[in-house]
This record gives C-alpha cells, sequence and structure tokens, in this order.
C-alpha cells in the first residue's frame, strides 16, 4: 500500500516542481550563498497552505528541512516537524521522521533517536518504505554516538546482508564502523579505488592505523593535501585533524601546530575523528613549554626568566612563544606575570583573524580548564567579551562580564565602562546601560580617534534598538570633546540617521547636508555624495520636493557610473510625477 502511495505521490509532487521550481531555485542559491534565515523567511511568505496545495506545501516543506539540515538548525528542525499535523501522505511524513531523527542524532540525543527509530521500524510494512534503509543506517549512527562499537558493528552487518548496494554515505558509514572496531584492512579493501575525498581521507587514516605508514609519513602525506585543497574548510579540517593524530608521536611542537591550525576552522572533519578541542590544545602548550624550559635549563616558579624567555621567541619563533605564554597563563602563581603572559599572548594573535577568534573561544570558552570565567585572565575576558558582542551572543558576553561590577585591578577604566554598557544595553538593560555610557563619555576628556570609534559602536548598538533619542543626546556630547574632524563629519550624518528613525525629516535633511558641506560648500566626494543623496530622499518626506530635486539634479551632474545615473534619473522623474499629480 505504501509503494502506491508513493506512485500517486511523485507525480503530483513532480508536477508540483515545476511551477515552483524557479522561486526553489532562487531559495537554494541565497542559501549557499550564506543568508539561510532570508531564505527561510522568504520561503514562509512563498509557501502555499497545506489546506490549499498539499503537494506544493510539501515541496517547500522539503526545502525548509534541508536548509535547517544544512546549516545545523537541529532545535528549529525539530520544533518544525513535532507541530506536523498527522494528516499528512505517509511519505512524506516517513521523510520528516528521518529528519526528526538525524536531528536529535546530531544534538547528541541517542536514547530519544533510537526511541523515533523503534517507533518507525516496528510499524506494519515499515520494510517497504522508501526510508527503510536510511532508519536502519541511524540505528548504527546512535550507537556509534553513544560508543557502542560492537552494537555499531553488528547492525552494519545486518544491514549490509539486507542491502548489499552500496552508496557513497554507506561506505563511509561502514569505514567508521569498521575504522571504530579495528578492522583497518577491511576498510582499505572497500574503498580502495574510490575518488572521493573523504573516502580518500578514511582509507589514509586506515593505512595508518594499519601500520602501513608511519607518523611521519602520514603526517608529509596530510600536509601535501593541506596544501592543495584550496580554501575547502571541511578538507582543511580533515587533514589537518589526520595531522593532528600523526603529531600524537612526533612531539608536542607538533601538536601545537595541527592543533592551532585545526581550532582556526571553522568546520567538522569529513570523516568523524577523535574531537580536536581547546584542552588538547591547552596539554599540547603545557608541554611543549616545559620541553623549551627544560632544554633551556629554567626551575619551575623562575617566572621572570620563562617570561623573557618568551619575549625573546616573538619574532624568530612564535609557536614556541605562545607555548610559553600559555603554559605562564595556566601555571603561575604571579598576577603580574599572569598579566603580562596573557598581553603576550593576545600580541602573537592577529585581531581580524576569524581562525584566530576561534582559537581563542575555543581555548577559554569551550574548554573545561576554564569552565570557570574567574580564572581566565582579564585581559583576554575583554577580548572574549567584545568577539561574544560582534556575534551577537549576549548571554556569553553577559556570563564573561560576571563578578565585575566595578573596574578591575590593572583594567583600563574606559575599555570597562564601554564594554559593560554594550553588554547591558544589548542585554535589555537600556537604562542601566545608557547610564554607564552617560558616565563613559562624561569622562571622556582625552579623545582618541580609535576610542570615538568604539564609543560610536556603542551608539549604533543604540540605534538599533530604536533608542534614538538617547542616540542623539550622546552624539551631542560626543560633538562637544576635541575629537578628530573626520568622525565630527561621520557623527553629523549618524545623527541624521536617527533624526530620520524619529520622522524628524527637515532636521535630518539639515544634518546630512551639513555632514555633506564639512569640508566646504561644493564637496563632491564619495561621503558628501551619499549624504547629499540621503538628504533628498528626507527632503521629499518632508514634502520640500523642490529642494530634493535640485540636490539629484545637482548630483547627476558629477556622477560618471551608469547605474547610479540611472537611480538619480529615476527619482527625479518620480517627484515630477509627485508635483503634477497635485
Amino acid at each position: 500500500m505504501l509503494r502506491s502511495l508513493a506512485r500517486l505521490l511523485l507525480p503530483l509532487l513532480f508536477a508540483g516542481l515545476a511551477q515552483a521550481n524557479a522561486q526553489l531555485e532562487s531559495l537554494k542559491n541565497i542559501s549557499a550563498a550564506g543568508a539561510p534565515f532570508l531564505a527561510l523567511k522568504m520561503l514562509d511568505q512563498a509557501q502555499p497552505s497545506a489546506d490549499q496545495d498539499v503537494y506544493e506545501w510539501i515541496l517547500w516543506e522539503q526545502e525548509r528541512y534541508r536548509i535547517l539540515s544544512r546549516w545545523k538548525q537541529w532545535n528549529d528542525l525539530l520544533l518544525r516537524i513535532e507541530s506536523l499535523p498527522d494528516d499528512l501522505p505517509e511519505p512524506f511524513l516517513q521523510q520528516a521522521a528521518s529528519y526528526r531523527i538525524r536531528a536529535y542524532v546530531e544534538l547528541g540525543q541517542q536514547d530519544i533517536a533510537r526511541r523515533l527509530l523503534r517507533e518507525q521500524l516496528w510499524r506494519p510494512e515499515a520494510d517497504v518504505a522508501a526510508e527503510y534503509p536510511n532508519w536502519r543506517r541511524l540505528v548504527i549512527e546512535t550507537y556509534l554516538g553513544d560508543g557502542r562499537d560492537d552494537d555499531a558493528s553488528i547492525a552494519m552487518r545486518r544491514l549490509q546482508q539486507d542491502f548489499p548496494e552500496a552508496d557513497r554515505d554507506w561506505l563511509l558509514l561502514r569505514a567508521r564502523v569498521l575504522m571504530k572496531t579495528g578492522r583497518y584492512d577491511e576498510v582499505i579493501e572497500i574503498l580502495s579505488g574510490r575518488l572521493d575525498w573523504q573516502l580518500l581521507a578514511m582509507k589514509l587514516l586506515a593505512e595508518y592505523r594499519s601500520g602501513k605508514h608511519s607518523p611521519q609519513t602520514l603526517w608529509d602525506l596530510a600536509q601535501g593535501r593541506i596544501r592543495n585543497v584550496g580554501d575547502d574548510p571541511r578538507q582543511l579540517a580533515t587533514y589537518w585533524s589526520i595531522a593532528a593524530l600523526a603529531a600524537e608521536k612526533l612531539g608536542p611542537a607538533r601538536r601545537v601546530e595541527a592543533l592551532e591550525a585545526r581550532l582556526g576552522i571553522a568546520a567538522d572533519d569529513g570523516i568523524e575523528l577523535e574531537p580536536v578541542d581547546g584542552d588538547r590544545l591547552w596539554q599540547a602548550y603545557l608541554d611543549y613549554g616545559r620541553q623549551i624550559g627544560n632544554r633551556n635549563e629554567l626551575l619551575i616558579g623562575d617566572d621572570g626568566r620563562w617570561l623573557a624567555l618568551a619575549r625573546g621567541q616573538r619574532g624568530q619563533a612564535p609557536l614556541k612563544a605562545r607555548s610559553l605564554y600559555a603554559l605562564l597563563i595556566d601555571q603561575t602563581r604571579d598576577p603580574k606575570v599572569r598579566q603580562a603572559a596573557a598581553e603576550g599572548y593576545l600580541s602573537l594573535l592577529d585581531d581580524d583573524s576569524a581562525a584566530h577568534q576561534r582559537l581563542l573561544d575555543k581555548l577559554f570558552n569551550r574548554s573545561r580548564r576554564y569552565a570557570d570565567v574567574q580564572r581566565i585572565p582579564l585581559q583576554i575576558r575583554f577580548r572574549l567579551v567584545d568577539l561574544a558582542l560582534k556575534k551577537a551572543d549576549i548571554p556569553l558576553a553577559t556570563r564573561l562580564m560576571s563578578g565585575l561590577n566595578s573596574v578591575p585591578p590593572n583594567a583600563r577604566r574606559f575599555d570597562w565602562l564601554l564594554r559593560r554598557a554594550r553588554v547591558l544595553l544589548l542585554g535589555g538593560q537600556l537604562e542601566q546601560g545608557d547610564a554607564v555610557l552617560s558616565r563613559l563619555i562624561d569622562e571622556y576628556d582625552e579623545p582618541k580617534a580609535a576610542d570615538t570609534d568604539r564609543i560610536l559602536q556603542v551608539l549604533f548598538d543604540l540605534q538599533t534598538l530604536k533608542a534614538d533619542e538617547q542616540a542623539i543626546r550622546h552624539f551631542r556630547r560626543l560633538m562637544n570633546t576635541a575629537i578628530d574632524p573626520r568622525q565630527r563629519r561621520e557623527i553629523l550624518f549618524w545623527m541624521a540617521d536617527s533624526f530620520k528613525a524619529l520622522e524628524q525629516y527637515e532636521k535630518a535633511a539639515l544634518l546630512y547636508l551639513q555632514s555633506a558641506m564639512f569640508i566646504g560648500p561644493d564637496a563632491m566626494d564619495p561621503w558628501a555624495q551619499t549624504a547629499r543623496y540621503n538628504a533628498a530622499e528626507v527632503l521629499q518626506k518632508a514634502g520640500l520636493v523642490d529642494d530634493a530635486r535640485r540636490i539629484y539634479e545637482a548630483l547627476l551632474k558629477v556622477t560618471g557610473e551608469p547605474a547610479r545615473r540611472s537611480v538619480l534619473r529615476h527619482n527625479i522623474q518620480q517627484l515630477w510625477l509627485l508635483q503634477n499629480a497635485d
């Protein structure tokens, strides 16, 4: 019966696909470009109701599940699937059940996943369902997730007997089970002749485990692959994970090199290796740092000489320097030495490097060693707060700032007030955050361009929170300080944005024009052109159509870029139509 339902469902699905194909393809491209949440919003708008057209609704719903799975939004996927009605076509419900079970597997809730799998596998005629082989594979994955490797092996052999044909995903899962149970020669055999990079990586690992490669050979092979895979993050993550395995036998220097590189990559490895975490790198740092100290005949506790050695290695051997700094951060009892070591370690990381940001996150935010944030050196804590705010992770930023109710010793007051203001504001405590920000600007008597830019970032937060009146008040107070002229020009523009948000269009237009003409009344540099364009827009909203048209026409005279000229001509035409309509 289920097969007949599937035969009835598929033609209808393909018919619906023909109608929705263009929109679905657009959604796929938007998701692939890195905007999955925009794609999901578009999907919400385009998807018909199930009552209106159940088969077209299914097409859109399937794409929703693909997007949520690709971007690992497992909780959102569960919420969606667990609210589905029961009267949908059975083949679709079975497919949704597979997505649901996969979500629980990925979330590490293997018991729940197995319970749901039992419900599916024990149903009448389950063995003829299209999802049946997939459910059996998921059973194996739950065993692997729980470390029940022998159970996974038994389930794998039974499934292989029932479904001997091998696709790529099944080969990879079989190889994982065989690797877990030490059957490396079988892995090599089933993967021989395969060209898929994940299968090749698994085969390479099996060859090492079976003694066919030495640790140095494995390291060299992994490095060769790393040099040739370009910027593919999953391949880089996989081969650095393999390099880290080889490095376990090659000494702490190689371990530090491999683990730092691996932790800086924002991707899972492709073959489910042992997890690489911050605690492994901490141990590598300590082992390498001690090795360096012993070679230099340093005594434990002579922190001054250890610190001097770390500083001496900064230029010629930064990896050695980081290891020595990390050892001092973790081991010294002298607060001043710890502070200096933290400063030294941070100085060897690039603030703008995403890899270095991830490295810091794994070392401190995700490490059992530093589960107590009070153990994290203050300078590093502040850097982590900035990174958390950058990612809009307010709970993490709040946790990192916990206990810091007054300016800590050795902390710069400006830095502490600024971070505290941002955490409070973005955490929803607008009044308290505004008070801290007021205190900061009151004390801001020696402006520096970099510090002013950081204050402006907090004011942008206020604008985002639609607290434009407070933002305007702080903008004005900043204008009363001796800030850089470039920043004065910018502040006029940002103040205009706030007045625009408050629908005070004439004030906004005045400030946009003041920003445009800050360096001279005839200025037409790119900043001035943008400010004048914005002024024209708000003048139109204020009903001053002639003024808006004159500004557009002035911009048209100096703009050579065809697309911008087209926009300006269009706006002028719209103003002409608006006037003549009256």
